[in-house]
Order: structure tokens, then C-alpha cells, then sequence
């Protein structure tokens, strides 16, 4: 069996496909199997799939349109490596990327997914929002924004399976940021690898910067959001952080009104003060200014 799954979902990219392809295909790590879902394309996804002829890939089609969160819950199903990582079709992976992450997650017992930083690309490029590596940190963080890339991920198969943790179809287009609320409440520990081992497109076809599904992200994130602070703070005071917290941190926001919400957070929370000390100074820094 290989040590590693790479899964990935696709749909009509075929302009993008073999530059995300080729990059997996020529990692310095070569003990995978690459499960590619071509979800129902019908721009020349399958050709460009077929073209290639390496036994690692593991390429299906489905019949009809299902979704990438349909098909990334099917994947980590089918993936038979002891970690998985994961790609979007319009992302790059650098060349020792499943390397780093290997001997990282060998050496990291404790560890049940790390990311990596990201090199943002293409169009509109803004400044990458991946910049923490602690677990404690990116547990707090994630009561108020996902600082992780998802095409930067690798995790234990056996805590997925140990814990039944898979991509919720009912979280679509906010998938990733559940996914890690999952391990969150199932107790793992994600950390990032302080380098850039992924290239992250944007571009004005992204899902995420498409009217229709980020209207879904956003209120599906939204939800999943109140998941993870109702852990700390009931209804009552869940609404004043939220008002308090504004347009953070992807908008316009007040830094002291956002202070006051992270502290109303901690005060509720286990979390250490230095986690805290740590986000606001970078917020104040400007670090979360995207």
C-alpha cells in the first residue's frame, strides 16, 4: 500500500489541470497514489487526465455533477495511504512538499494534520492569510477564521477513521473549514510547517470568489463558526462577539472593538494567555490585513 494518498476533485479546469497534475506527479516523494475525481467535466478534464500513464494515478468519473465535497468525503474513503493529502485542480504543490510533510507528521506523533505556508499567485493576489504554526494558536483562530490552506494539508488516515471524521456534504463550499473543526472537537492538534510548499491560484473562477457559492461559503462558514464559539459562549453572547468582532478579517474592522471580543473569548476559554497575547499583537501589527 502506499504510504500517502493525494486526492483531488475536479471539474472543467482544463486550462489549469496538468500544471496541478505534473506538480504532484514530480514530488521528490514518489511513495503515493494520486485519486483524481473528475466530477462530470465536460471541457477536455478526461482527456488530459488520460493522457498521462503513471500507475499511481487512480482516476473516476462520475456520471453526474455531485460537488467537490461529495467527492473529497469519497476520497479520503477510498484512500488507502497511511496519510492523505490534499490538492485543488488549480494549485501546485512545490517539489518536496510530500516530503516535508512526511518526515514532519513521522517525527510529530502528536501531530494529526499539518498544513504549510502558501506563495499566493494569478489574479488579484493578496498576501497569504497562512502565517501560524503553533497548534494552540491555530485552535483559537479558528473560533473566528480557517488559517489553514487546504491545498497545503496532510492528515493521519487513522485518526479519520478512528474518529469517523470526512468532508460534511451539508458544509459545501466551507468543507475545509469543518473538515478542521472536526479534528478540533475530536481533540487533534493541526499545526503548519513554516515554509511555502504550495502555490495558491486566485482567480476570478475560484469558488470562492464566485457569487453564487460564496454566498454558500460564507454562510455555511458562518454556521460552522457558531459551532465552534458556542463551545465558549452561549447565544446571548455569541451575537455581541460577532458584533463586536465586524468585518474581521477579511474586511474593514475595528482593532480595539476586536480586542474586546478575543478577550471575551479567552475569558470563557482554556486557552493559554500568551495565545492570546500573540493574536492581538499581530493584529495590531496589521498581520491580519488581507
Amino acid at each position: 500500500m502506499p504510504l500517502v494518498s493525494v486526492i483531488m476533485s475536479t471539474y472543467n479546469r482544463g486550462l489549469m489541470l496538468a500544471e496541478a497534475i505534473d506538480s504532484v506527479l514530480n514530488q521528490s516523494f514518489d511513495d503515493f497514489e494520486f485519486i483524481i475525481i473528475d466530477d462530470a467535466s465536460t471541457d477536455n478534464t478526461e482527456e488530459i487526465i488520460k493522457s498521462y500513464s503513471d500507475s499511481r494515478i487512480r482516476y473516476f468519473k462520475n456520471r453526474f455533477n455531485c460537488g467537490c465535497t461529495f467527492n473529497y468525503h469519497n476520497a479520503n474513503n477510498l484512500a488507502r495511504g497511511k496519510y492523505v493529502a490534499h490538492i485543488d485542480d488549480d494549485d501546485i504543490f512545490l517539489q518536496d512538499k510530500l516530503k516535508k510533510q512526511v518526515d514532519y507528521l513521522e517525527k510529530n506523533q502528536n501531530i494529526d494534520m499539518v498544513g504549510t505556508f502558501v506563495d499566493t499567485f494569478g489574479e488579484g493576489v493578496r498576501p497569504s492569510w497562512v502565517f501560524y504554526t503553533e497548534p494552540a494558536v491555530i485552535d483559537f483562530c479558528m473560533n473566528f477564521f480557517n488559517p489553514i490552506c487546504h491545498s497545503s494539508v496532510m492528515y493521519r488516515k487513522s485518526f479519520i477513521d478512528k474518529h469517523a471524521v470526512n468532508y460534511d456534504i451539508r458544509k459545501r463550499c466551507a468543507q475545509d473549514y469543518d473538515f478542521y473543526k472536526q479534528f478540533i472537537f475530536n481533540g487533534g492538534l493541526i499545526s503548519n510547517i513554516p515554509e511555502m510548499l504550495v502555490k495558491y491560484r486566485m482567480h476570478a473562477n475560484r469558488l470562492t470568489d464566485v457569487k453564487e457559492t460564496q454566498d454558500i461559503q460564507i454562510n455555511n462558514a458562518e454556521i460552522i463558526k457558531k459551532e465552534l464559539i458556542n463551545r465558549f459562549l452561549d447565544d446571548s453572547l455569541y451575537h455581541k462577539f460577532i458584533e463586536l468582532m465586524g468585518g474581521f478579517p477579511f474586511n474593514q474592522y475595528d482593532v480595539d472593538r476586536v480586542e474586546e471580543a478575543l478577550n471575551m473569548l479567552f475569558e470563557a476559554s482554556c486557552y493559554e494567555r500568551e495565545v492570546l497575547e500573540k493574536v492581538v499583537e499581530d493584529i495590531k501589527n496589521n498581520k491580519f490585513r488581507f
